[in-house]
This record gives structure tokens, C-alpha cells and sequence, in this order.
């Protein structure tokens, strides 16, 4: 045998056939692919989605660090920063965890916390050395989305806050910042969430989130309104000063009041509900009840202004509708006629006091009669230091200039005016000052230049004359004089023998009267006595034989 043969006998194989399948060999890969699907299912199982916010600025944000919390819990982180395809602002990318996939909700509200200084104190002061994060509220819509704009503000309704959220519009050219507080009273009972302004109608738009349990307040007759720092009120009851909180006096706020008489009917959230610019205003709107009339006034109105009380016996029953209330074109004869005419409306509940309701008619009718009887009306200064003026009704006045010059006007009842007490006094002082000024001043003046120059020549004779020697020895003889006089009367006195020699020669005068007082008796009742005999009769002549 060869060497070729014996190396080509050794180099021959042996082919064995196998089993088709041998599951020994299929075991490792299959475990694998088993262990790479649970993997990929916890994969994405725990990884959350990835959302987009927006916002006007990336002030503070930083990708790969700023985190985003819910409960100060950390659930996402910033992954990307870019400028939004507006380029109105910036989009950031945010990857989620797992945990917060169902809070993601069309409602879900993000915010970003940093150090902030507003009317409700100091906050975020924390992240002066962790940084700005980004903060949320869960959403309860049904809704899911994961694009979300982030507020400046932190919303008021935070995570198990009860509450409700209306929309206010109103017309005001003030607007109030978001964070401003919502008052009942002085209580803080919610918070502005949103504030803007529409060029279109000139109005203002606010969203408020009232508190729990505040919310309960709310129905069908709640009344807004703006309240801005500190209001003063000047008029005839003294100052009144009404102060807001501080966080009202700083910022400004939103006031609401309700009824309690259970008459309300409770509204749903989101419904939108009127503003009114004061409290003022809110108080002055008229009823269904009101009755109008037109006063026409011939002196200033400068101080009367829309919502002015009308008082009657210094009882408010009605305010000032329309300041001034001209017809059409009838301001062309303004400088003829010289009159204003004011529309006033009157509440007759204002004037129900502890009274049932009576029938609008029947308030009718009873104003008409006493217009009958001269019901007027007058301007009254409500305060001097502001110069507000009130409409004031009275009873018929003696002697009083009405001024009423139709009965009917613009299809209201005409109520005729006079001039108010002040008013007349300042025509009076007027009228006076006219007089005062038509005086011949310039004449007597005149006058009494030459009595001033006439009194001074008497004076400088009377000068000269006193200055002659024998006007000044006129003091000198008067006291010679009463020397003479002094020695004479004490000649007379009552130890000087002249005296009783008068006194006895007065004796003796007084008893000679005594003694002829019966005869002067007699001739006084028979002036006949001293020729004739009394007693006897009168001598009767004797005729000639």
C-alpha cells in the first residue's frame, strides 16, 4: 500500500444526520428575546411622555438642569430650549415620568417658581440657591394634550383647593395686574388669575378663582366691582374715609356682595358675570321700579354729577340719571333761555320703610299731588370742600320763584325749580355790592376832603388863640373865682348867723300864710266876701216907681 493511498483512507469523514429540531440549540436566543421585551415593556412602561411649554422668555431655565415639580416632587426635566416657530417666545421640551401621565389634561397649569415680591408677600426665596423649576397643577379634564403654556403667576386653584372660577367683564380704563385679591368685605376670598384688555370694545376681562367657601356666595345676584386704594368721601354727613386691605391699597382689588335671603340661584363654573367700575355705581343702577322726572335748573350744575343723591327731608330717595338731559338741538338756545335740564329718577322702595310694597301708580299719583301743592326742587351743596352739589326736594314755598317751563318734557314729568338758600344769600350779597358800587363814593370822599381841610383850619385858630397870654390867664381867674364863690356859700351855712335869720324870716313867712289860708278859702269861694256881708244875702236892686 502506498503512502498516497494510506493518507487518502485516513482523510475520509463520517457524516451523521441529526434530529430536524433540537430544542437545546433555539433555548439561549429565546431567552434573550424574552429578556429584551421586558425590558423594552419596563422601558416604556416607566418612561413618561414628553411635552412642550411655552413661554414668553428662558429667563432661569437651563436645559439637563431646570426640574419640573408637582407637590415638590421632581417629575420631568428640561431637555431642549429653542424659539418658538412664531418667534413670539420660546419652546422648551420636557421629558416626564411615568407617575404624572395622567395629570398631563387640557386644565393642567404650569408656572414658573423664582423670587418674587407681589402684594401677597415674598416668595420663591428657596430658589435663590436651587434655581428656578418649573411647577404644575394636576388637570381633571378629559381631554389629554402635552402642549402647555406656562403662566407667569402661580394659578390660585392649586392641587385639593375647592373653589370656583368666573369671568368678569366690565368698561374701566383701569386694569388690575394678576395676584390682585378678591374681597368680600375685607376678607381675602379668592384672587385674580388673568387680567386683560379688548381694543375692540374698550372692555376689561378678568378670570377670579373664588375660595371655598366663599364660593357658596355665589349666584345669579352676586354684584362685582372695582375697589382701588383709599376712597374719601366729603359731604353734608362729615369725611368718611374707607380704607381696603393692604394688599388693596398696593395693587387694587375686585369686591363682590351677594343677597342671603336664599333668593339667588347658584351659577355654574366659568360663567361670566358683569363688572362695575365703584360701589357707587353698583348702588345707583336703577330699578324696574324707578320713576323719572326733569328738573330744569337756571343756576350753575357745576358739582351735580351722574349718581347724586335726591333727597327729600334729608332722606335719599332717588339720584341724578342724566347730567345735563337736552332734547334734540335744544342746547342751540342754551345762552336764550339760560336753563339745564336734569333727568333724576326715584326709588320707591327707598322710600318703603319698614312698609309693605305699594303700587307704582300709586307713587305716581302721590307725587303729582304734591307737585299740586309746589313741590319744588333745589341745588344743595353736599360738601364745601369738594363742591358737590345734591338735588333737594321741599314743600311748597311762600314767596318762591319756580322755574317750570313746560309741563311735559321728552315725555317726563316737569318738577319746577328755585334757588337754594345759598343761592339766594349770594344774590343778595350781590344785589347789595351793586347798590354799594352805584354810592356817590367820589363825591363824598370830596366832601369830606374839605371838611378834614376846614376842621383844620378851625384847629390851627383854636391853636393860636389858646397860645394868646390872656387865654392862658383864663385858668388863673376861674380859680379866683371859686375862691369867691367857696367863701360866699360859707356865709350861708347852717352856723353862720345869716343863715338863721334866714331861717326865721322863712318862719315867719310860713305862719302868715297858715293864718291867711281861711281868708284866701273864703275869697276863693265868694270873691265877694270883703264888700258884702257874708251871711246876708245879696243886695236885689229895687226898679224905678
Amino acid at each position: 500500500m502506498t503512502h498516497s493511498e494510506h493518507t487518502h483512507q485516513q482523510s475520509t469523514a463520517t457524516v451523521k444526520h441529526a434530529p430536524p429540531f433540537n430544542i437545546l440549540v433555539w433555548i439561549i436566543p429565546a431567552l434573550a428575546l424574552l429578556t429584551g421585551a421586558w425590558l423594552l415593556f419596563q422601558h416604556i412602561r416607566n418612561t413618561g411622555p414628553e411635552i412642550t411649554l411655552y413661554l414668553n422668555d428662558a429667563d432661569g431655565i437651563e436645559i439637563n438642569s431646570t426640574a419640573i415639580k408637582v407637590l415638590n416632587v421632581t417629575v420631568g426635566k428640561v431637555t431642549a430650549i429653542t424659539i418658538s416657530p412664531d418667534e413670539k417666545g420660546v419652546q422648551i421640551k420636557a421629558k416626564m415620568s411615568a407617575d404624572v401621565k395622567d395629570m398631563l389634561r387640557k386644565d393642567t397649569q404650569f408656572w414658573i417658581v423664582k423670587p418674587r415680591i407681589d402684594q401677597s408677600g415674598v416668595t420663591g426665596l428657596n430658589t435663590l440657591v436651587s434655581g428656578s423649576y418649573i411647577a404644575f397643577t394636576p388637570g381633571h379634564s378629559k381631554e389629554r394634550t402635552y402642549s402647555f403654556k406656562v403662566l407667569d403667576l402661580p394659578p390660585v386653584s392649586a392641587i385639593s383647593q375647592n373653589g370656583i372660577r368666573l369671568n368678569l367683564k366690565g368698561h374701566s380704563d383701569k386694569l388690575l395686574t394678576a395676584g390682585s385679591p378678591l374681597l368680600y368685605g375685607d376678607m381675602s376670598a379668592g384672587q385674580i388669575e388673568k387680567a386683560y384688555f379688548d381694543p375692540k370694545d374698550g372692555s376689561v376681562h378678568y378670570q377670579i378663582f373664588v375660595n371655598s367657601p366663599y364660593d357658596s356666595l355665589i349666584n345669579d345676584k352676586v354684584k362685582f366691582w372695582l375697589q382701588t386704594g383709599l376712597q374719601i368721601k366729603a359731604s353734608g354727613g362729615g369725611v368718611h374715609i374707607d380704607s381696603a386691605p393692604i394688599p388693596a391699597l398696593l395693587s387694587g382689588a375686585i369686591a363682590f356682595k351677594t343677597t342671603n335671603d336664599g333668593s339667588g340661584i347658584p351659577v355654574i363654573n366659568n360663567s361670566q358675570l358683569p363688572l362695575y367700575n365703584s360701589e357707587q355705581e353698583l348702588d345707583n343702577l336703577p330699578t324696574k321700579r324707578a320713576l323719572y322726572y326733569v328738573i330744569f335748573f337756571k343756576q350753575s350744575i357745576r358739582g351735580l354729577n351722574v349718581g347724586a343723591p335726591v333727597e327729600f327731608q334729608g332722606l335719599n330717595i332717588g339720584s341724578v340719571a342724566d347730567v345735563p338731559y337736552f332734547a334734540h338741538n335744544d342746547s342751540h338756545q342754551l345762552l336764550e333761555h339760560g336753563w339745564i335740564p336734569v333727568r333724576i329718577r326715584i326709588e320707591p322702595d327707598r322710600m318703603e320703610i319698614n312698609a309693605s310694597v305699594q303700587d307704582d301708580k300709586i307713587w305716581q299719583q302721590k307725587i303729582q299731588q304734591a307737585l299740586y301743592k309746589g313741590l319744588s326742587a333745589s341745588l344743595e351743596k353736599d360738601s364745601l370742600l369738594t363742591g358737590n352739589q345734591f338735588i333737594r326736594l321741599t314743600a311748597a314755598q311762600t314767596n318762591a320763584s319756580v322755574i317750570r317751563p313746560t309741563d311735559v318734557y321728552q315725555g317726563y314729568t316737569v318738577i319746577g325749580s328755585n334757588n337754594s338758600g345759598l343761592d339766594m344769600l349770594q344774590n343778595q350779597l350781590s344785589a347789595l355790592l351793586t347798590k354799594l358800587n352805584k354810592l356817590p363814593v367820589e363825591r363824598t370822599l370830596h366832601q369830606l376832603d374839605s371838611t378834614m381841610s376846614q376842621l383844620k383850619t378851625t384847629l390851627a385858630s383854636a391853636d393860636r388863640l389858646l397860645a394868646q397870654n390872656q387865654t392862658q390867664q383864663i385858668p388863673t381867674q376861674l380859680n379866683a373865682t371859686l375862691r369867691e364863690l367857696r367863701n360866699t356859700l360859707q356865709g350861708v351855712s347852717s352856723t353862720s348867723p345869716l343863715y338863721g335869720d334866714i331861717q326865721q324870716t322863712l318862719k315867719s313867712i310860713d305862719k302868715t300864710l297858715k293864718d291867711a289860708q281861711p281868708t284866701l278859702k273864703t275869697l276863693k269861694q265868694q270873691p265877694n266876701a270883703l264888700i258884702f256881708n257874708r251871711r246876708g244875702h245879696d243886695p236885689e236892686p229895687k226898679g224905678a216907681r
